[in-house]
């Protein structure tokens, strides 16, 4: 009994601090946004640019830090491992392996520019006849079924904040992949990057 309190205890603390974090980075980008006001009002126009961009960066930090926490642990029975993120030149890609009983599902969502462009090329694919070229309907997104016929399974789903969110596995099929991809929080993920 005591060892249970202790371990939801510190799962507390975990997500609490995690709170905090996020508190306290929104308390930096309003900090720094404020800021930049100010030194505008003093004719400073060097420092309050120097403050925007910090402004700016860090509430890119805060959008990012929301859509890592819309990356679940695990889906349908698949086990998440480490979130990589990484970012340039306007480009986020943040990828994500699951696993379940030596099978993976790769996720990668990348936004930014090449996210439409990403977007743009598998329609030119799919007119081409890359994959099946069929469209699906998912949590009331458009999802391309990039999968080759008897070869890896891929699925790209255009999400309606500008991104692109490739599912993908080199162990699954398309048919065996499709309940993991109506599973995953494909909305809730688009709506955390809504600007």
């Amino acid at each position: 009994m005591r060892a249970t309190a202790i371990v939801i205890s510190a799962a507390a603390t975990i997500m609490m601090s995690g709170t905090q974090v996020m508190a306290q980075s929104a308390e930096e980008a309003a900090t720094a946004c404020n800021e930049a006001a100010r030194l505008i009002a003093e004719d400073d126009l060097v420092g309050a640019l120097d403050e925007a961009k910090w402004c700016v960066e860090s509430l890119q930090q805060l959008r990012q830090q929301a859509t890592l926490t819309v990356f679940p642990d695990a889906v349908e029975g698949f086990a998440g491992g480490e979130i990589d993120n990484q970012s340039a030149m306007g480009m986020t890609i943040i990828e994500r392996q699951y696993t379940k009983e030596g099978e993976d599902v790769t996720v990668s969502l990348t936004t930014g520019m090449a996210g439409g462009g990403l977007a743009a090329l598998a329609q030119l694919g799919m007119g081409m006849g890359a994959g099946s070229g069929k469209k699906i309907r998912v949590q009331k997104r458009t999802v391309l079924d990039m999968s080759e016929a008897g070869g890896d399974a891929q699925f790209m789903v255009q999400l309606k904040s500008g991104g692109m969110l490739n599912i993908s596995s080199s162990d699954l099929n398309a048919e065996q992949l499709l309940p993991f991809v109506k599973a995953f929080p494909i909305a809730d993920l688009d709506d955390a990057l809504e600007p």
